[in-house]
């Protein structure tokens, strides 16, 4: 693996949440800690340019996630006023605002939403305004958790409850990211990773599934979803509860393309010893119809979070700033080991 260091000039860009490839050459990068969103080129490391909260007075957004299908074009989904905003991405430009009209005690997501720009549609994750998120109520209440909304913010459609397996948890879990998902083709391709399952729907009503695949045996990654054995409220933790919610092995991010679909992880080491979480990678490859992972998982500071693919060339970003103070565009050549 080699790697190219960022250079971000005058601005600045903290710790990555969110990170998607723009053709073959360039990465979009979103942050909390700042409230911005960058873009690199892939080869030099050089920062093409930057959308900051703090730029626009009369658009600031803190971003739950962000689409660039339609480049130069930025969509920033914010969690502020729960609209889409709209940016020329290369221009540093502030288009206009979407305000979208959601339904009651629903709000977008704060952080880690899926969020994405199909031809005429905004596809968003929302969440509950109302509900304890650490008690089990939330996935027996929350309803449909995926919006389609119109370009003039009206909601067309509304699908894609919490799977039974969490509904059904009788105590806490952590309340951490377990859907994961991509777009490609025209179609939404997602997955909650405890239900060994990767499912598609078209990106249009109405909403079917039109594929399932099965995910496959792995050697590092545990599909149980671990909890808690009692319910522990936000109130709780609030009045000072020590007790240590498990965290579950998820899945950091989904990428397809013609020929493959591949899958971060993020693997949980012994929390007890402090151990660090890892990351590897499982692919599938669409024609043979086979899974294959590769071995060795390393951590997630060394390697970052996967963004793309070209021509056989993975491109990872680190950006956490948690284990040294620069940032690198990694890339590696993929070398399955099948089982």
């Amino acid at each position: 693996m080699d790697s190219v260091q960022i250079k971000e000039g005058e601005y600045f860009l903290g710790a990555n949440a969110t990170v998607k490839m723009i053709g073959d050459s360039l990465i979009a990068v979103s942050s909390h800690r700042n409230s911005a969103i960058g873009l690199f080129n892939i080869h030099s490391g050089n920062q093409i340019s930057q959308i900051s909260s703090s730029d626009f007075a009369e658009a600031r957004f803190f971003p739950s996630s962000f689409a660039v299908e339609d480049f130069p074009i930025l969509y920033i989904a914010d969690r502020f006023t729960n609209s889409v905003l709209k940016f020329d991405f290369l221009e540093k430009k502030f288009l206009e605002k979407t305000k979208l009209n959601l339904p009651e005690n629903k709000v977008i997501k704060l952080a880690f939403g899926q969020f994405f720009k199909f031809k005429d549609q905004f596809l968003i994750e929302l969440t509950s305004s109302n509900l304890d998120t650490f008690h089990p109520h939330y996935y027996i209440k929350s309803g449909n958790i995926i919006y389609l909304f119109d370009n003039n913010g009206n909601e067309n459609f509304s699908f894609l409850p919490f799977p039974s397996l969490y509904s059904e948890t009788k105590g806490t879990i952590n309340t951490q990211s377990y859907l994961a998902s991509t777009n490609f083709n025209s179609t939404w391709l997602y997955s909650f990773p405890q239900e060994k399952k990767i499912k598609r729907i078209m990106s249009s009503s109405p909403i079917d599934i039109i594929e399932e695949i099965d995910l496959p045996k792995s050697r590092y990654f545990n599909y149980d979803l671990i909890g808690l054995d009692k319910i522990m409220t936000f109130e709780d933790y609030q009045n000072g509860d020590q007790t240590i919610i498990p965290s579950n092995h998820e899945f950091n991010s989904i990428f397809e393309s013609k020929e493959k679909i591949i899958i971060q992880t993020w693997l949980i080491g012994d929390e007890s010893k402090g151990l660090n979480r890892t990351t590897h990678l499982m692919i599938y490859n669409k024609k043979d119809e086979k899974w294959y992972e590769t071995s060795n998982p390393r951590n997630i500071l060394d390697i970052g979070m996967l963004a793309g693919e070209v021509n056989d060339t993975l491109y990872f970003y680190e950006g956490s700033l948690m284990k040294h103070d620069e940032k690198y565009i990694k890339r590696a050549v993929l070398r399955p080991i099948e089982d």
